[in-house]
């Protein structure tokens, strides 16, 4: 059936024909975000305090021999053909929902579910894994350097961090529930003094000198800078000798799954003002100030910890060394915020940074999950209520409360039955639903040529009569194949278990046992979805 459009403009709606194969006529949500608000929302998602955090920490622990900053630098122009993908989208497509609507328009609509679906669990699963992170991990290394000793911070219990995290969902549901205004004011602030703590961070590694770093160490840390570098040869580590190229490549995959969030903007493209403006400003904005902030950060850890010691320091306190760890702190980055030259109020105040970071970008994967769930209800296969606006706060109340509901059951799943151990795992299943998305871009320019006709200059050409949308979606698709096979062939020194990958890939299969059932209901109705699909939603 041949896709019904009206082009790309933000105020297009769909011809009267097409009018009741949706809930109503039109959405309800206004365009009430700036271009800064955009960026705002995408750069939070890529979270490069707890991002920087977990790479520095997860990769050296499993690629001991990786050099993260050449990992990053390998990583950035592969991760910008999938920014690319979801630029191309949101330009000729800009409707909440992202790829949801993009794939099930462009390629088949089991498949854009399934994609989106499986995208939209692995993004509220991070909320979950990062109030529990920030409570086990981020908040003991802030406290060790604030000189904090209560247990309750220093070691919290399961009971204390689902209390917390279970706190936490509920503010921020009703935070949602007021609308993108008051979301885009919260952010603005937020986004304010946590960079404001970076970028002190940044300036104290910068200046600082590595022989401060070691008298510091030696004075501070319980143990000396030889001693460590001595423990960690003793137990079989080792920096000596040329690059780890094979550690470095695989350890791309922290890479890839850190920098992902700066692409969104196609979730929520339908409160955006000037859309096709603000989407190319934002998601490539978001895209280079991440990989400056993140190869400017590794750069400089490398400088002012040294390579060999940050390497050896991973590996006795979190690495194959860490059963003879004896020291007060885990070597995280906040923790080692302890270590940089400043006053001790400043250096509590960077390392609260780390930790208020998380809850910059909170509002962000709500907005995502909340508009994915509006889209399919959209579209029908969803409960209509779930689209039901606010007249007043402009918002999806009962999908907002929906997905708080959701997050606090992925706060139980991560803090009492380890949903947050299968983090690779999980990045495979992400890996899969943007290869579909990369996929359907690819054959774009053939399936929908009309469509096609709308994208932004730089996809249109060809090279060997082969669309650059193309050719830029091929190597998307192939990155995130390339990312897949690390998770299932590397990481933890060998392959994954079946029963991490099943727990994993669980919720997408649900989703694929929800998607036959409601297309079977919809069809029991007398409702042919087939026809919804063959449309773009309206505003």
């Amino acid at each position: 059936m041949q896709l019904t459009t009206t082009g790309s403009r933000a105020d297009a709606t769909p011809p009267a024909s097409s009018r009741n194969l949706f809930v109503r006529n039109a959405t309800g949500l206004v365009r009430e975000l700036s271009a800064f608000d955009a960026f705002n929302l995408v750069f939070s998602a890529v979270l490069i305090p707890v991002g920087i955090t977990e790479v520095m920490a997860f990769a050296p622990t499993f690629w001991p021999h990786a050099n993260l900053l050449l990992s990053f630098l390998l990583a950035t122009p592969l991760v910008a053909t999938c920014g690319l993908v979801y630029l191309y989208y949101t330009v000729i497509m800009p409707r909440s929902g992202g790829d949801y609507v993009w794939v099930s328009r462009t390629l088949n609509p089991f498949l854009g579910f399934f994609a989106n679906f499986s995208l939209t669990f692995v993004f509220l699963t991070w909320i979950a894994f990062n109030f529990t992170y920030m409570l086990s991990v981020m908040g003991p290394a802030a406290a060790y350097v604030a000189g904090i000793h209560s247990s309750f911070i220093t070691s919290p219990s399961k009971g204390e961090i689902m209390i917390i995290a279970t706190i936490l969902t509920a503010i921020f549901t009703a935070v949602m529930v007021l609308g993108v205004r008051v979301v885009a004011r919260y952010m603005f602030v937020a986004f304010v003094v946590v960079w404001v703590g970076m970028i002190i961070w940044l300036i104290a590694m910068a200046v600082g000198s590595h022989g401060h770093f070691v008298h510091s160490w030696n004075t501070h840390s319980g143990t000396t800078y030889g001693a460590v570098l001595a423990q960690a040869s003793h137990q079989g580590f080792s920096a000596a000798g040329a690059i780890g190229w094979g550690a470095t490549l695989f350890a791309m995959i922290y890479c890839f799954q850190v920098y992902t969030g700066f692409q969104w903007t196609g979730y929520f493209a339908g409160e955006i003002r000037n859309v096709r403006r603000t989407a190319t400003t934002s998601i490539l904005g978001a895209l280079l100030i991440s990989a400056i902030g993140y190869v400017l950060a590794t750069a400089l850890i490398y400088k002012y910890f040294g390579f060999n010691f940050f390497g050896a320091v991973v590996f006795n306190g979190l690495g194959g060394g860490s059963a003879h760890w004896t020291l007060p702190f885990l070597p995280y980055l906040p923790a080692l915020v302890n270590f940089l030259p400043g006053p001790s109020w400043l250096l509590t105040f960077v390392a609260l940074c780390f930790v208020l970071a998380i809850i910059w970008w909170t509002p962000t994967g709500f907005m995502m999950g909340t508009r994915n769930m509006f889209a399919w209800s959209f579209d029908r296969l969803a409960p209509e209520k779930l689209t039901q606006v606010s007249d007043r706060f402009h918002t999806p109340v009962i999908a907002t409360i929906t997905i708080g509901c959701v997050v606090e059951l992925l706060n139980y799943l991560t803090v009492y039955q380890g949903l947050g151990n299968y983090l690779l795992n999980v990045i495979a299943v992400m890996g899969v639903a943007f290869i579909i998305v990369s996929i359907s871009a690819a054959v774009v320019p053939w399936r929908r040529p009309q469509m096609h006709a709308q994208a932004p200059g730089w996809a249109k050409p060809k090279l060997l009569g082969v669309p650059v949308i193309t050719i830029v979606a091929a190597i998307s698709a192939i990155s995130w194949g390339f990312v897949i096979w690390v998770a299932f062939h590397t990481g933890f020194g060998g392959s994954f278990g079946f029963k991490p990958m099943i727990e994993a890939f669980t919720a997408p299969l649900l989703g694929i046992v929800y998607y036959i059932g409601v297309r079977l209901y919809r069809r029991h109705q007398g409702m042919q979805l087939s026809q919804t699909f063959a449309e773009i939603p309206p505003e």
